[in-house]
């Protein structure tokens, strides 16, 4: 008789690799072997959430850096740290918590990435001094209210591929062409999202120091629009990776273009205020700007700020004459499209792979018909926008069953609460399964590339 305790330990490492969420605590509890694989992999990211706070102050659960300082040996084994909320006690921050996370970050030399997304101005300064020694860590994503010596001192000795910094203080925008010169030799991504502070004449010092930047995103920040990034990224040309945010600047765009042969994924972040906007008109001017690249896009994403527009029929005709021989996901946030463009779409884009939008269920018959012209789409993501009024009916099995079979090609539907998944029966029949999805934190990030 064949037992998987047999199996050599490097054997059971490949396969507990691919396994996430609560199948890892569930293999470790199997036998002592099956442990010792999954270890690795059961310790790789720790992660603490909103969620797993709640029960702390409640003392329910133990925090997983409390584990790691029980059993040292094994921090070796842990390469991303994700720190999105802390607990409180009576409304303070607790300190015990904050000395085992410290003490944790300081036990993990093999760290590869590290995020501190939490708004409280108190947090990150405490990590500061423990991250100087991480020589592997490649991801930094942070919110980063610092002092002028703390923003010096973040980046001191690193050498990030990713950085991500939000909401972050004037001190840090200062230093921020300090930072791309000590990291021009690694930095291939650079996020910065809600920086108020952040001007025209401090991206572009910032820029010229990074001629090999493959990711620039830019959103959020009230200084620099549209506009301004598409001046600065003359100094980028190996730009794989675009996301800005439009504002109603009716301004000429600068000539000649620049040349953004290699870009994969643009995003727009929509905003205006004027009625009647200007937007259709400014969204138009971009992609023909961009255009004269020839660049090979496959993913492209926009938001709008009212999610009852429709993105117009004329910007959707344009991308998809554009882009159609290339593009492989879209995505449309907290907007609308119409029939006729959701039918243009997938029509033309014949490489088309995922489309994120809000799934109408109260017309989930013309939408599953326009989407099946499509041969390659494989997967739906139902981004729940809210696009229709009042309370927004659920995706069913039959419904789920209904898209799969009509379009023949979709084979995942993503909702907030399931991942749908059908298989075709031997009979030929469409059969459909779903597995409970924990609903995700609100995705300030969704511009980025997703793979």
């Amino acid at each position: 008789m064949v037992s998987a305790d047999n199996l050599h330990l490097d054997v059971l490492e490949l396969i507990f690799d691919n396994l996430t969420g609560n199948d890892l605590p569930s293999v470790a509890l199997v036998s002592r072997s099956f442990l010792t694989a999954v270890i690795p992999r059961l310790y790789q990211t720790i992660s603490y959430s909103l969620r797993q706070s709640k029960g702390y102050e409640t003392k329910e659960t133990m925090s997983p850096f409390a584990a790691i300082l029980e059993h040292p040996e094994l921090a070796v084994h842990v390469r991303n740290i994700e720190l999105r909320s802390v607990p409180t006690i009576k409304s303070k921050i607790s300190p015990p918590f904050m000395q085992q996370c410290r003490d944790t970050l300081r036990l993990c030399k093999n760290l590869t990435s590290f995020t501190c997304a939490i708004s409280a101005t108190s947090i990150l300064p405490v990590f500061l001094p423990c991250l100087q020694d991480k020589t592997r860590l490649e991801n930094l994503h942070v919110y980063s209210n610092l002092t002028t010596h703390q923003s010096e001192m973040l980046l001191k000795n690193m050498s990030l591929k990713n950085l991500v910094v939000e909401f972050s203080s004037w001190n840090l925008v200062h230093v921020l062409p300090t930072w791309a010169e000590s990291l021009s030799q690694t930095l291939s991504s650079l996020t910065l999202f809600m920086v108020n502070e952040l001007h025209e004449e401090n991206l572009k010092a910032t820029l010229s120091h990074l001629p090999n930047l493959r990711g620039l995103h830019v959103v959020g920040c009230p200084k620099v629009d549209h506009t301004a990034v598409l001046r600065q990224v003359s100094q980028t040309p190996l730009l794989e990776s675009l996301a800005m945010t439009t504002s109603e600047n009716t301004r000429p765009l600068t000539l000649p273009p620049p040349l953004l042969r290699h870009l994969k994924h643009l995003a727009f972040d929509t905003r205006y205020s004027l009625q009647p906007s200007p937007s259709p008109s400014i969204l138009s001017s971009i992609l023909q700007h961009i255009r004269l690249s020839g660049p090979p896009l496959q993913s492209f994403a926009i938001k709008l700020p009212e999610r009852k527009v429709i993105v117009g029929e004329p910007f959707v005709t344009q991308l998809i004459d554009s882009h159609r021989f290339t593009l492989r996901r879209l995505s449309f946030r907290d907007c609308g499209l119409s029939h006729e463009s959701l039918e243009a779409i997938c029509k033309s884009c014949i490489h088309l792979e995922q489309l994120d939008l809000s799934i109408p269920v109260k017309e989930i018959l013309p939408f599953t018909r326009r989407i099946a012209v499509s041969k390659t789409l494989r997967t739906l993501v139902d981004l729940d926008s809210h696009v229709d009024h009042g309370i927004r009916p659920q995706l069913t099995p039959d419904n789920a069953r209904y898209i799969m079979t009509v379009s023949g090609s979709v084979r995942e539907i993503i909702t907030t609460h399931r991942i749908w998944t059908g298989r075709v029966e031997p009979n030929g029949i469409v059969g459909v399964d779903f597995q409970k999805r924990r609903p995700n934190p609100p995705d300030n990030l969704w511009f980025m590339p997703r793979e």
